[in-house]
């Protein structure tokens, strides 16, 4: 019966890929994981537990309050303050107005998909055209300190040090994937989308939770769903088959390519189940530093749901992920290296409320530094 599931769940998303036969490749799939609800309920109801869970008792206390303040700064002209104040240097480097500044630095505090809600704010706003909110979100769609050093690097690795290098390595090679689409993105820059510190609106409270709720009840939905299509494919081996399948193909150990494979449908999931492999530190990392920046498919489908009808080309922000997963190796296996790695031993644990905390002042002083010298400039 596994072997029956695994060959028409495979049939179904080959014919998903091609044009001609996607609506009913859809439609099988669909019908496939009916099945699977109907013959597994338990698994399926435990896992959507599961995943409203991780959604109500760490995704929305740790995204909503950044959303919320977010709308707070649109709506006060901060964000204006700081896009003019950093609109030449982030021009020259990432070849963006300013507000790709102001998406990065929410982004690398807040965690996915804070990044995607900026850019697709920014776009409904008319400040930036949805061209540029591709180029931006190659470097501003990022995890946070909370969910790297704090659930990956002190939960599941039990290592403070990891979690910052973790850490450090997303953030550089969110930088480095930004510079090497200016080689792609070389028109982005609309003139009619002018940079105005002037042109603030009335703070609405009301229109702020409002919007905030609607997006947080995107996300909700694609965690509870991946949350139970993971579980279902792992009842029916679905990983397992895939994995020995492969390493006939491709003479790689069967363990790593199952593991990978995982990883790549949830970010939590993939994070745990690295971590838990009995394999060289610096495999571990490096894999974790992967995942980390590709986000795996359920954040690529919430970022999917929080940019719709923003004309934001979604192929692109794959492939996008796809480089900054690469870079993402690439600089953690550097980092790894030139710290010695392996002299690394456990360490006590930070509190996550505390990386919560500090991830918050960070935010507030980098915004609050950049607002005031930005109005202090204007005036002279």
């Amino acid at each position: 019966m596994n072997y029956l599931f695994f060959l028409l769940i495979t049939l179904s998303i080959i014919l998903i890929l091609v044009p001609k036969y996607n609506k009913f490749g859809t439609k099988l799939l669909i019908l496939l994981f009916l099945s699977l609800i109907i013959i597994s309920p338990n698994i399926s109801l435990n896992s959507a537990k599961e995943g409203l869970n991780l959604f109500l008792y760490a995704v929305f206390p740790s995204l909503f309050p950044f959303f919320i303040i977010n709308d707070f700064m649109m709506s006060s002209g901060i964000t204006e303050n700081i896009s003019t104040l950093c609109n030449k240097p982030i021009r020259f480097i990432f070849k963006t107005s300013g507000y790709g500044a102001y998406a990065f630095i929410i982004s690398i505090f807040s965690g996915y998909p804070a990044g995607a809600k900026v850019v697709n704010e920014l776009i409904f706003a008319k400040k930036i055209s949805p061209e540029e909110g591709d180029k931006i979100l190659t470097f501003s769609s990022t995890s946070g300190p909370l969910f790297i050093i704090g659930a990956v690097g002190a939960g599941m690795l039990k290592n403070n040090y990891m979690g910052y290098i973790l850490y450090i390595s997303h953030v550089i090679s969110a930088i480095i994937n930004g510079l090497f689409y200016n080689f792609f993105y070389k028109n982005t820059l609309n003139k009619n989308y002018i940079i105005n510190p002037n042109t603030n609106k009335s703070i609405n409270l009301q229109k702020a939770i409002k919007n905030s709720l609607i997006t947080m009840g995107y996300i909700s939905g694609y965690i509870v769903i991946f949350s139970v299509i993971i579980n279902l494919l792992s009842s029916i081996r679905f990983y397992q088959i895939f994995a020995t399948l492969l390493c006939q193909i491709i003479k790689i150990d069967k363990t790593k390519i199952e593991i990978i494979f995982q990883s790549l449908f949830e970010i939590s999931n993939g994070c745990k189940i690295i971590s838990a492999y009995n394999g060289p530190v610096i495999f571990k990392l490096c894999l974790i530093s992967f995942i980390l920046a590709f986000s795996g498919l359920s954040i690529i489908f919430q970022v999917k749901g929080v940019l719709e009808k923003s004309n934001i080309s979604f192929g692109k922000y794959i492939i996008s992920k796809l480089t900054h997963g690469i870079f993402a190796t690439i600089v953690c296996y550097f980092v790894c290296t030139f710290v010695n790695i392996n002299t690394f031993t456990t360490t006590t644990i930070i509190n996550i409320n505390s990386i919560y905390l500090l991830s918050s002042m960070l935010l507030l002083i980098i915004v609050f530094t950049l607002n005031t010298l930005s109005i202090f400039l204007n005036k002279n």
